[in-house]
């Protein structure tokens, strides 16, 4: 058995050091003042929520609101499968990384139901930003335009902006994968933020919240190569116990990968 499999598997995948990586968990980071920071930005965003409303109808116009409308897509079920379509037609030595990708939109897309259902905020287009009636929380305050409309699910599962939640974890797993992408990654998460607010589907404070969710819930499971790890275990236990894990492999697939990306080669 070689020295990598004696290794705990998170010693191994914490070998795969894209840029972004570096960036995160710089020593130099002063991650508790930016997490306060973020935090301010959250309350403050949920105060003003009121006053700023939500909707920008200049980004509702003919071709421009259907190619933002498209665009807004991105992090949902078919954009997931043609990243991971396009990784594996590639860099076949790759493909894997598809299930940390998954992995990490199942879990985000988990949370994100969780927190809708126990929060249960009202949508814009009914009224108030601070009306909820979820399993944990309930203001107590309902009421809309006309009261004889049948409010749906969808009307009290306004945060987190699930789509913006899933466009994170989609951004962070190209900027990964591909480094000199982070700048269309970037791009891409803006526009779905964008397009939540724009069209009236949420507040400016579920769109963060839903930037927050994608963050927390997929860095750590992309970065830690999580769903490499999992379907190695369950492999493992399910198939084979003297099964070879794949781990070792696709860690020295990501490092020749990311040499080559630093070095200017495809």
């Amino acid at each position: 058995m070689s020295t990598e499999e004696h290794q705990l598997p998170a010693t191994i995948a914490h070998r795969v050091r894209p840029p972004l990586v570096g960036l995160v968990e710089s020593s130099d980071r002063d991650w508790p003042r930016w997490l306060v920071v973020w935090i301010v930005l959250l309350g403050l965003s949920f105060a003003l929520d009121g006053w700023l409303g939500s909707g920008i109808a200049a980004l509702r116009r003919g071709d421009f609101q259907r190619e933002l409308a498209a665009l807004g897509q991105w992090g949902q079920l078919s954009s997931l499968v043609i990243v991971g379509v396009i990784l594996a037609c590639t860099q076949p030595p790759r493909w894997r990384r598809v299930f940390d990708l998954a992995l990490a939109a199942g879990l985000t897309w988990l949370v994100s139901i969780l927190l809708k259902a126990g929060l249960g905020r009202m949508r814009p287009t009914h009224e108030s930003p601070y009306a909820f009636d979820g399993a944990l929380v309930s203001s107590g305050n309902h009421s809309i335009d006309s009261p004889d409309a049948v409010l749906s699910h969808y009307d009290f599962s306004s945060f987190p902006s699930s789509h913006t939640s899933a466009a994170m974890v989609l951004s962070l797993f190209v900027a990964m994968i591909w480094p000199r992408l982070w700048g269309l990654a970037l791009a891409m998460l803006v526009l779905v933020g964008l397009s939540r607010f724009a069209f009236e589907a949420h507040w400016l404070s579920d769109v963060l919240g839903g930037a927050t969710v994608g963050a927390l819930v997929g860095y750590p499971v992309i970065r830690g190569l999580l769903g490499i790890r999992l379907l190695d275990w369950a492999w493992r236990w399910l198939v084979d116990r003297d099964a070879t894990p794949a781990l070792p492999e696709v860690v020295d697939s990501e490092e020749r990968a990311l040499a080559r990306s630093a070095a200017g080669q495809p």
